[in-house]
């Protein structure tokens, strides 16, 4: 009896010790002065730097990211699209009987939920991929754009095989199978791993386009509405909205939709190039002289200015510059080109 007394005292001993402890070390840090943490400790900061290709932030990570370029539908009866929104830029170009369809370039396409709806390949476009250092990706070709690609000049992905896109059921009922092909940013992703493709830019690929606030379109004359007339089937309407200081894209006399937000597409920065264009073999199919040198119009924030394009190879992308002749600076933001053929117009007002 009297061991099992002293146990229990010596046991509520120790008890009355463990608890004094606590409390003086809780004492302590409560009067203990704030510090920095240690030197050596590992703080992890996101930091940022501009995306080549629209001077807007991007993450470090992020900015040597070779680019994807894709083929999108822009029929009437195919609308609306897929994406467009997050592309960083889009060239819109004539193809043959009238239509145009466009290149779609992003930057980090990987988040986007749905592409599209994917078309087919001609040889001008994959001249502007290769001039990005871009992978090409497209839902078959023109007997002429097969040739280029089967010969390797660019990694490509053709969706034809089945892989890396789909079928929407629901554009597959209402718009036609023609118009229902998808992909997205996870399976372009699944496709650039499938095929083994480099995904940072070479190390010898400079991109030439400079980005900044003190543009010279910003001594521009008035541009609040801009019609690119591609064809008596196809005009293309910017509409300038001053409160977002972009222009909201129109065609077909309706709003170009992104069908993944349902929201209408705009771009901050337009680009009009005029480029001389003509019919291949008797068809109606087109080639288009984008090598070389031409004219066109910068258009950005209300305002316009004429520029020249020159473009040397056709490895390099295309450079812009005033009429003084010095390097164009354009405002940051996402760009919409549109290569204009010599039978096309454009009204500025």
């Amino acid at each position: 009896m009297k061991n099992k007394s002293k146990k229990i005292a010596r046991a509520g001993f120790l008890a009355i010790i463990i608890i004094a402890a606590v409390g003086f070390f809780f004492l302590n840090q409560k009067n203990a002065p704030i510090t920095e943490a240690p030197k050596n400790e590992e703080v992890r900061i996101e930091t940022y730097s501009k995306n080549p290709l629209t001077g807007l932030p991007i993450d470090d990570g992020k900015i040597n990211n070779r680019p994807i370029a894709i083929m999108i539908n822009n029929l009437h009866s195919g609308q609306p699209l897929l994406g467009v929104t997050e592309a960083d830029i889009m060239y819109e170009c004539p193809t043959e009987g009238g239509i145009t369809r466009i290149l779609g370039v992003f930057k980090d396409p990987f988040s986007v939920p749905a592409i599209g709806s994917v078309r087919s390949s001609r040889p001008y476009f994959i001249s502007i991929a290769k001039s990005l250092d871009a992978i090409y990706v497209h839902l078959g070709g023109s007997t002429h754009a097969y040739s280029i690609l089967h010969s390797g000049y660019i990694d490509s992905i053709d969706l034809i095989k089945g892989q890396f896109m789909w079928r929407d059921p629901a554009r597959r009922k209402n718009l036609g199978l023609e118009h229902s092909a998808l992909t997205s940013g996870k399976k372009l992703g699944e496709g650039i791993n499938a095929n083994g493709f480099r995904t940072q830019w070479g190390n010898d690929y400079t991109y030439p386009q400079s980005f900044g606030d003190d543009s010279q379109v910003l001594g521009g004359t008035s541009a609040t509405k801009v019609t690119a007339k591609f064809s008596g089937y196809k005009s293309t309407v910017f509409t300038y909205n001053e409160p977002t200081q972009t222009y909201l894209v129109s065609q077909f006399n309706r709003p170009q939709m992104d069908d993944n937000i349902k929201r209408q597409n705009s771009k901050p920065n337009i680009i009009l190039m005029n480029v001389s264009g003509q019919n291949i073999d008797n068809t109606e199919l087109l080639a288009l002289d984008i090598i070389g040198r031409g004219t066109g119009k910068y258009i950005s924030h209300g305002k316009c200015i004429d520029i020249t394009w020159t473009r040397n190879t056709d490895t390099s992308p295309f450079s812009y510059f005033a009429s003084d002749g010095k390097p164009l600076t354009m405002l940051p933001g996402k760009i919409y080109t549109c290569l204009l053929a010599q039978w096309a117009r454009a009204d500025i007002a």
